[in-house]
């Protein structure tokens, strides 16, 4: 068996535990969860979808903000684009959209 070498080691470092990993999607949920300019986002797009456009419209917020948020919302795993690029709940977005 071969020793570990310093680069072995930083990689097995860099592995994360699953109770990390879990950690870390709870922390995404919450700061997804959080902030009250996503959670208008998660009530605009609702059971229909929006697109960037309508988003923008009905948020005020500028292209950069609402890409933004919008990140934060799919990195959380409660919206996604579909293939026409329309902003739809995944769903723990559905889940999540009766308690916003």
């Amino acid at each position: 068996m071969e020793e570990k070498d310093e680069i072995d080691l930083f990689l097995d470092s860099q592995e994360k535990t699953e109770e990390e990993l879990l950690q870390e999607k709870c922390e995404r949920t919450y700061n997804a969860a959080s902030n009250p300019i996503r959670r208008d986002i998660v009530r605009g797009i609702c059971f229909l979808g929006k697109t960037t456009e309508e988003l923008l419209n009905e948020t005020d917020l500028d292209e950069a903000t609402l890409k933004f948020h919008t990140q934060v919302l799919i990195n959380a795993d409660f919206i996604f684009q579909d293939e026409k690029e329309v902003y739809k709940l995944t769903e723990l977005g559905l889940q999540v959209l009766p308690k916003l």
